[in-house]
């Protein structure tokens, strides 16, 4: 050892030091073999760097940490305010959508056919659930009430929420029993009821294809409900208040409210009593008929375009929109009995069949419009002078010939005729004449100043465009000449031929007539154009003249009418098990003739009966409706009516002879029943309409109306023979479909089936009907 221990017992450094250079960094080493001391320098130096490498690592991590927190900071605070603000207040608020109204839809008389009623949704709020009974009670209690399973109730009252529908649309009796379960229960907090709106429509069918449903987001599906959606849906409002994580209020006051805007009311340009009328005698068609295609049929009035009536049958109830009717589940279950199809495939079918059910086929179908487009290609002639009144032509055994193409009559060869008795006798080789004179290229602009080149830009939904040829051929001009070749759909025709009515003028057909504020007055009124004049008033006044009173079947009685019928094979759908073609009769009138206010056109589509012409499906159809709109409607018959009639009064609460004496005058019997003085009922009933000859009975105190008198069968009877046996009852009759002075037509059917028991003095209608054939 070098160095001495002193005194002190401490190491003398004053000795020797054999430590050179580092070593006399530690001096404890001189205790230390000499390799080991190395070894221990060495390893501590090693540690020194281990620990500074770990602490420059650690302020790299910290200020890369500082770094992402001041990054993260100013992006909450700089670039996402919003977004991040509005995430923030959805974890303590909680947010209740207050459903806006659905605007009303009225029809032109103020009736409402689509209207938003106030209806609950059922929810309960499972964190509020204390315990399993509870949790049963409930689950027991609203699967009872609203017909929910009870397994799907058990379901939503495991999840951790405050907010599980139960079920929607609540209301009347269900709600009712719904709130004293709560009240009974003690459940309150448990289950609640939330303020909703649900569509509802009055009239059930009424107008279905028109008006269109809504879906179960309240958002319209189809029919004036799509279309005009965003007018009628308004704007939802909110209300907001604070909460915890749990759903708990807040300690502290927040909340925030947002009044829902509702949905504007509309009118409609339809008329409740002019639809009801058309939709009775299209359902009646449909039955006599049995149309593969269906029926259907639009009232326009031709001076600004309202549409007073659409309809199509079948139809289907808009408060089940979802749900096949009768017809359509008819076809649904003749397919599925079929055991090889599959369920995709019966599910398939079915819903296609929902979407047929849900077509508007006055507009998404098109037809071939056949003879009642003679009408057209007359006017256009006439316009141009490239025919007259005064020409004449030859209906020949033989036909015409265009470029090899024979073309015969419908009919027996009509002769020599003019051009007015070629247009009533609807005769095919007078009208190709007629329309080569005028040339294909000035035929086709008429058809497209008519309006066939293009939708007719109204807001009936789903309107399809016309199929026809720009470039005609001599063979096409003369098939296009009658209304063969081209296809286009009722709307755009109903449109055209209302131009020949009003005086040349083409008006855009509409079903909305304005908007109906608060106080029920109607604002924002839908202007006319009638700015485009495609004839003369001279030519089109021309055609409805010729064509007054030309077909017997569509004529009502005490009215002239203009008309005009088509019987078109429909050459692009598969034939008959018989080889034949399909047919499509149609019919088209203006109403009164003197100066036209209507349109009208019908269309039985592919009848299943042996008869098929237009002039014997549809022209009935018009006289039907046309009898009853047209009094309706305020417009005056003619003064040449053939049958007088007239209006009963009421005479309730009259002097009984004083009344006798008032019927009698009119030129109709009167029988008193009864030995009262003060007449205490009648029959017929007031408003009814009696045709001359008939017979009023008065009722007095102590005499009650009794069924005494059976119906009698009318069919087959001439106009003379009806009035006789009626007179002869005791009975009343309105005769329906009479031309004139003309009773060479039969009675088809009657208002009150044969053999009925009535009263004395029941008016019964009688339709009567002309064997034509004529197109």
């Amino acid at each position: 050892m070098c160095g001495e221990i002193n005194e002190n017992g401490a190491l003398n450094r004053t000795g020797a030091n054999i430590f050179k250079g580092k070593e006399t960094l530690y001096p404890f080493l001189e205790f230390l073999p000499d390799d080991t001391g190395r070894r221990n320098v060495t390893n501590q130096k090693n540690s020194n760097k281990t620990i500074i490498n770990r602490c420059r690592a650690a302020v790299v991590g910290v200020g890369i940490i500082m770094c992402f927190l001041v990054f993260r900071l100013a992006s909450l605070q700089l670039i996402n305010p919003d977004e991040n603000r509005n995430t923030a207040i959805k974890q303590y608020t909680n947010e209740i959508t207050i459903s806006a109204k659905r605007g009303t839809i009225y029809d032109r008389t103020m009736k409402k056919l689509a209207v938003s009623t106030t209806v609950q949704t059922v929810f309960i709020s499972p964190t509020d659930i204390e315990n399993d009974e509870q949790k049963e009670l409930i689950a027991n209690g609203l699967s009872e009430i609203l017909g929910v399973e009870k397994s799907y109730i058990l379901e939503r009252a495991e999840k951790n929420s405050r907010y599980q529908i139960i079920k929607k649309y609540v209301e009347g009796d269900e709600e009712a029993a719904v709130r004293s379960f709560i009240e009974e229960n003690d459940l309150e907090l448990q289950v609640c009821l939330e303020e909703d709106t649900k569509r509802y429509y009055p009239y059930g069918t009424l107008a279905s294809h028109v008006i269109g449903s809504v879906g179960a987001e309240n958002t319209g599906l189809n029919g004036i409900e799509y279309t005009y959606n965003e007018l009628l849906a308004g704007i939802d409002g909110r209300a907001i208040k604070g909460q915890d994580a749990l759903g708990n209020e807040l300690p502290f006051e927040y909340e925030s409210y947002i009044d829902a805007v509702d949905g504007t009311n509309i009118m409609l340009t339809i008329d409740y009593t002019v639809q009801s009328v058309l939709e009775k005698y299209l359902r009646q068609a449909f039955e006599d008929n049995n149309p593969n295609a269906g029926v259907r049929g639009i009232i326009m009035d031709v001076n600004n375009g309202e549409i007073l009536a659409m309809a199509n049958y079948p139809d289907y109830d808009l408060n089940d929109a979802m749900t096949l009717s009768d017809y359509y589940q008819g076809l649904y279950d003749a397919y599925a009995a079929n055991p090889e199809k599959t369920e995709e495939e019966k599910n398939e079918y079915k819903w296609n069949l929902m979407y047929e059910m849900w077509k508007n086929r006055t507009v998404t179908e098109l037809f071939y419009p056949g003879s009642t487009f003679k009408m057209v290609t007359a006017a256009a002639a006439l316009e141009e002078g490239t025919s007259s009144i005064n020409d004449t032509f030859n209906c020949a055994p033989g036909g015409i010939t265009i470029m090899g193409q024979t073309y015969h009559c419908h009919t027996s060869p009509h002769g020599l005729e003019t051009f007015s008795e070629a247009l009533v006798n609807s005769c095919n080789p007078a009208l190709i004449q007629i329309g080569q004179s005028l040339g294909a290229e000035m035929f086709f602009e008429y058809f497209d100043a008519f309006g066939y080149t293009r939708t007719t830009g109204s807001d009936v939904l789903g309107e399809r465009q016309a199929i026809y040829y720009e470039s005609l051929t001599p063979v096409d001009l003369a098939t296009a000449s009658f209304g063969q070749n081209q296809k286009i759909s009722m709307l755009q025709h109903v449109r055209a031929l209302a131009a020949i009515a009003n005086g040349g003028y083409l008006v855009t057909p509409h079903l909305l007539k304005g908007y109906v504020d608060d106080s029920g007055n109607l604002i924002n009124v839908t202007e006319t154009d009638t700015s485009r004049q495609v004839i003369s008033s001279d030519t089109a006044e021309e055609i409805c003249k010729i064509l007054t009173n030309s077909t017997k079947n569509a004529s009502v009685t005490g009215y002239n009418i203009v008309s005009k019928t088509g019987t078109t094979q429909k050459l692009d759908v598969p034939k008959k098990e018989d080889g034949t073609y399909w047919m499509l009769s149609s019919c088209v009138s203006f109403a009164p003739a003197e100066d036209p206010q209507v349109a009208i056109l019908i269309i039985v589509d592919e009848p299943t009966g042996e008869k098929f012409f237009g002039s014997l499906l549809a022209a009935p159809v018009i006289s039907n409706v046309l009898s009853e709109v047209l009094p309706y409607l305020g417009i005056a018959p003619s003064d040449d009516q053939s049958v007088e009639t007239h209006v009963i009064d009421d005479f309730r609460g009259a002097d009984a002879e004083d009344a006798k004496y008032t019927i009698e005058s009119m030129g109709l019997e009167c029988v008193i029943r009864g030995d009262g003085a003060v007449v205490t009922d009648q029959m017929p009933r007031v408003g009814s309409v009696v045709s001359e000859g008939g017979r009023v009975v008065l009722y007095t105190d102590g005499y009650d109306v009794e069924q005494t008198v059976s119906v009698p069968n009318f069919t087959g009877a001439s106009p003379q023979q009806v009035l006789s046996t009626a007179s002869a009852y005791g009975l009343n009759v309105e005769l329906n479909g009479v031309f004139g002075d003309d009773f060479s037509c039969r009675a088809t059917s009657q208002s009150i089936e044969p053999g009925t028991m009535v009263a004395p003095g029941t008016v019964i209608t009688v339709q009567f009907i002309y064997n034509e054939s004529i197109e």
